[in-house]
C-alpha cells in the first residue's frame, strides 16, 4: 500500500469532514455544511483501497432524502446516476496524482538536467514562440502561464523552449503545487515533459509544497507521463460541472 504526505492526507480529509450517514464496504457519504457552492457535490474514489466517498452540502442532501434513507441497496453509480437524473451534472473525473513517501529520495539523488531552468518575464519572447508552436486545446488543457507560481522550461542548444510546464498553489492556504506541463508536437517523445516534471516536483518540495498532477482519466498519454515521472494515483476526483445548475439547464 503506497503512502502519501500528510500535507496530501490532511487536505482531502477536509472536504470529508462532517457528519457520515452512510458507510459501508465501497461508498461513504458524508454531510458538510461548509462546502463551496461550486463543490456543493463532492466525490473522491481513492485508489489504494477504491473506496468511493461522497461529501455533499445539507440542502443537497435533502433532494435525495429517499434515496439516502435506503442506503442497504445503494453504491456510488446508482447514487452518481440519480444526480444526472435530478439534472445534477459532475464534472468529469480527474486521475489526481502526488509523490509517494518511499518516491522522494530518489528524486532527490538526481539533478536537475542542464538544460531545464526557471523561467522569468525575462523569457517573455521565447515563451510566446512556445505558445504560437501548440494548439488552442493543448494550451487550454495544459494551463501553463509565465506568470504563473513557478515556471520552468527545456531549453535546446538555440534557446528555443521545448517543453514548459508551471506550478501554482492549487486552493487558497493550500500548500498542494499543481503541476501543468506542455511539450511541442515535434519534441515529444524524448523524454523532455518527464525530465520537466521531476524538476518542478523537486522545486516544489524544496519549497514546501506538495506537488499535485492533475488529469483526466481518457487522457492517455498525460497519464503515462505522471506514471514515467516517478508520481502515483491517489485517486479519481469529481465536482459539480459549473456550467450546470440543478434542474439540467445550461447556465447562461
Amino acid at each position: 500500500m503506497q503512502h502519501f504526505h500528510p500535507l496530501v492526507r490532511d487536505f482531502w480529509q477536509g472536504p470529508f469532514d462532517g457528519k457520515r450517514v452512510h458507510h459501508s464496504t465501497h461508498l461513504s457519504i458524508i454531510l458538510n455544511e461548509t462546502l463551496d457552492e461550486s463543490e456543493r457535490i463532492t466525490v473522491l474514489k481513492t485508489a489504494g483501497d477504491g473506496r468511493t466517498a461522497v461529501a455533499m452540502r445539507p440542502e443537497v442532501a435533502a433532494q435525495f432524502s429517499e434515496v439516502l434513507a435506503s442506503t442497504g441497496k445503494l453504491d456510488a453509480n446508482a447514487l452518481l446516476a440519480r444526480f444526472v437524473e435530478e439534472g445534477i451534472i459532475l464534472h468529469g473525473a480527474d486521475n489526481i496524482y502526488y509523490l509517494s513517501e518511499d518516491s522522494r529520495e530518489p528524486l532527490f539523488s538526481e539533478p536537475t538536467p542542464s538544460d531545464i531552468r526557471q523561467l522569468s518575464e525575462h523569457d517573455a519572447a521565447q515563451f510566446a514562440e512556445f505558445q504560437a508552436g501548440v494548439s488552442e486545446q493543448d494550451l487550454d488543457d495544459a494551463q501553463v502561464e509565465l506568470d504563473d507560481w513557478a515556471v520552468f522550461g527545456v531549453i535546446d542548444a538555440n534557446g528555443r523552449i521545448l517543453s514548459a510546464g508551471s506550478m501554482y498553489p492549487w486552493q487558497q492556504d493550500s500548500k498542494l503545487a499543481d503541476i501543468g506541463v506542455l511539450t511541442l508536437a515535434e519534441a515529444r517523445g524524448r523524454g523532455h515533459a518527464r525530465r520537466l516534471v521531476r524538476a518542478m516536483c523537486r522545486h516544489a518540495l524544496n519549497q514546501g509544497y506538495e506537488p499535485q498532477y492533475r488529469c483526466q482519466l481518457d487522457n492517455v498519454a498525460s497519464n503515462i507521463l505522471a506514471g514515467a515521472s516517478g508520481l502515483t494515483l491517489f485517486g479519481q476526483w469529481q465536482i459539480v460541472t459549473p456550467e450546470i445548475e440543478t434542474g439540467g439547464s445550461e447556465a447562461s
